[in-house]
Parts: structure tokens; C-alpha cells; sequence
């Protein structure tokens, strides 16, 4: 195995190693989760770091061709190999004029609270800091409501600070964070553990539910009401790589890619294992990538008419607006026995921007995309 896979293996496992000898008492929230008040930054804005840095910038990409840098967040988590499984926790747009992190360096895991600040680069006041460690967070579409998750002894406790209060919802099964070297022979059906590794914590964009979705050691699927009632809930093994659009969950299990909707569950591409799936701010599209023979391709989903686009070849795709997909070159597969040094993370090859109208790519100096404003609708 070598030194890079130990290296990210050992990051995402302390995640949950680390938390369960913190105890299980709860912290006070040391501040409200409401809005400040921000000037608006921008229409669109990208959290995304650049050729040669592991800074994450802020930008506004409103003119996709003359993208204006407003700040930065910090170091990009993305650069020890944490995208492919604890996505949101590098950093998250709150709105078009807030930002959020989990510590004011952004450079580890071993993070106990959460900050909100003006984009403008006003001081950051702290949301929540509890005496446990948070593995996850994510934050309402309005930017009223945190959700956040934190590794105990007994499980993983699902918390919501809203109105000046952090609440327990629920205790979720034990992380189990972690895992160990999956490869398959060139070609095969994936590359690395990231095509199945997924611990991903997020609203629905109408506020209204709180979902968590895990495969790793252990994987699961829970839905909740943001008063704390259950409405959905699997343990099977194949569950993984969720998305909302709209107000369904989308996500990936044994049978192919099936969604949530109303209490109901249906199978929207059978057969297909998609990875790490991002929907579009404007609610009508889910860009994601799949391997065919071994190889990574970029997909485009239409969730009005269930219809299917290719975009070619490429992985780790995201949306910057509703119009263009940003995606990243692949290494070439490595033989059969041994594990792929290249975890998804920043990219070390060339990326690409495509132009959903136009039909074409260009080549960017952006080597990951960490989140986006307008959320997805």
C-alpha cells in the first residue's frame, strides 16, 4: 500500500477513532445561527482552489470568463485526500454573502466548532462549539439552521442548532469511518475507495428535512424532519452517494440509482453506480460520474425527464452555474494488486470547464471545486 493511501485511510478513520474518547456530553452553542448582516458578495459564487495552491478562494464566477477573487478560507482539506468522502467539511457557502468553516485554519480535522463570516472578510463569530468533535456539518438553505455531527461512544449524535439552541435529533449508528484498498484489474469497475466511500449531512433546499448518507465500514440512510422525527432509514450495504434536487434525495444503492420523494422510494437509472453526484442551483439537473470498463466518464441527469447526457471523458464533475460543469483528467488506471496513489482530491492533471449550451470544453486553472452559491433549488 502506498505511503498516500495509508496516509488518507488513516485521516478518514481518526475522524471517528479520535471522537469516540471525547464523551458524550454536550457543549452549549455559544452563539445563534442566524444571518449576519453581509452585503451581498455576488450572483454566482465558487469555493475553489487554483493551480499551484492549496488555498481555498473564494470567487465570484458570475462572468464565467472573468472570475473575480474575493478571499480565501483557508487550506484546503482537499489537498490530504478528504474530498471523496467528507464532503462539506473543507468549507460551505451559507449564502451569497457568508461563508462557513470548521476552524479558522481549515488545516485539520480535530475541529470542535463552527464559524460564520461575511465573505467581505469581517470577523468570523462562532455558530457552535461543543467539548466533542464534529465530523460533519451542513447548513439550511436560508442560513437559519445548522446541522452537525458528532462521534460519541455510543453512536454518532445528529445535532441542529436553530434560534440560539443546539438540539439533539437523533443518535445515528457508529461512524465507522474507514476502510481499505479497492482495486480492480485494468479495466475494472473502479479505481479507488473513493468510488464507494460517501459520508455526506444535508438539508433538503426547502428546509424542511435533514438527511445523512454513509458507506464505508458501515453505511445507512436516515431522513429526518427538522423537529427530530424519523421518515426514512436504511442499513443496507450498498447505500451511497446521495444528492438533493429539489426536494428529493437522490442516491445510489444495489439496484442502480433510485430517489426519495414523499415518503416513496422509485428507481430512476437502474443498473448505473454513480459517484459523488452534484445537483444544479436550478433544481432540473444532477451532473456525476460512472466508470465504463474501468474508465470515468462525466453524466448530466435530466430529473424532469429522466433523460441521460454524456459529456465525455473526465471525473469528479461539479456544477460552477446551471450552464457550465467543471471536471478534472483521471491518472490512467494502475495494475491489478496494487492501490492508486492518486486519491480524488485537488488535481494534479488538467481540468476542464464545459459549456452545457455550447457543447464544448475549455481547459481551467481551477483543481477542485469545493462548493458553489446559489445551492441547489
Amino acid at each position: 500500500m502506498t505511503p498516500m493511501v495509508r496516509r488518507w485511510i488513516w485521516i478518514v478513520a481518526a475522524a471517528a477513532v479520535l471522537g469516540a474518547g471525547c464523551g458524550s456530553a454536550n457543549g452549549p452553542a455559544t452563539a445563534s445561527a442566524q444571518p449576519n448582516a453581509c452585503a451581498p458578495a455576488g450572483t454566482n459564487l465558487a469555493l475553489v482552489t487554483l493551480r499551484g495552491s492549496t488555498q481555498i478562494v473564494i470567487q465570484d464566477i458570475t462572468d464565467i470568463n472573468h472570475p473575480r477573487t474575493l478571499g480565501t478560507l483557508g487550506t484546503s482539506l482537499a489537498s490530504l485526500g478528504a474530498r471523496p468522502a467528507l464532503e462539506g467539511i473543507s468549507g460551505q457557502f451559507i449564502s451569497a454573502s457568508e461563508v462557513s468553516n470548521t476552524d479558522e485554519n481549515n488545516d485539520s480535522y480535530d475541529a470542535s466548532q463552527v464559524f460564520r463570516r461575511c465573505i467581505s472578510g469581517s470577523a468570523s463569530p462562532m455558530v457552535t462549539k461543543t467539548d466533542k468533535r464534529l465530523i460533519l456539518f451542513a447548513w439550511s438553505r436560508d442560513g437559519r439552521s445548522l446541522a452537525y455531527l458528532s462521534p460519541t461512544d455510543a453512536g454518532s449524535e445528529l445535532h441542529q442548532v436553530r434560534a440560539g439552541e443546539d438540539r439533539t435529533l437523533a443518535v445515528l449508528p457508529l461512524p465507522g469511518l474507514g476502510g481499505g484498498c479497492e482495486v480492480a484489474p485494468c479495466p475494472g469497475p473502479f479505481q479507488n475507495p473513493g468510488d464507494t466511500w460517501h459520508y455526506r449531512l444535508a438539508y433538503s433546499p426547502d428546509g424542511n428535512y435533514i438527511s445523512m448518507v454513509q458507506n464505508g465500514i458501515t453505511s445507512y440512510l436516515r431522513i429526518f424532519t427538522t423537529d427530530g422525527k424519523q421518515v426514512a432509514a436504511t442499513d443496507s450495504a450498498g447505500t451511497t452517494m446521495s444528492v438533493w434536487s429539489g426536494n428529493s434525495l437522490y442516491f445510489r444503492d444495489s439496484v442502480g440509482v433510485e430517489v426519495w420523494r414523499n415518503g416513496a422510494v422509485s428507481t430512476v437509472l437502474r443498473g448505473v453506480s454513480w459517484i459523488r453526484p452534484k445537483a444544479s442551483s436550478d433544481g432540473r439537473f444532477i451532473v456525476y460520474e460512472a466508470r465504463e470498463l474501468g474508465a470515468a466518464n462525466v453524466f448530466v441527469l435530466d430529473t424532469a425527464t429522466g433523460q441521460v447526457r454524456a459529456l465525455g471523458a473526465g471525473s469528479e464533475p461539479a456544477f460552477l452555474t446551471s450552464g457550465y460543469v467543471w471536471f478534472e483528467t483521471e491518472p490512467p488506471c494502475v495494475p491489478s494488486g496494487t492501490c492508486q496513489a492518486g486519491f480524488p482530491g485537488i488535481a494534479a492533471g488538467k481540468t476542464y470547464i464545459y459549456d452545457m449550451e455550447a457543447g464544448t470544453k475549455s481547459e481551467s486553472v481551477l483543481t477542485s471545486v469545493l462548493d458553489v452559491w446559489p445551492h441547489a433549488a
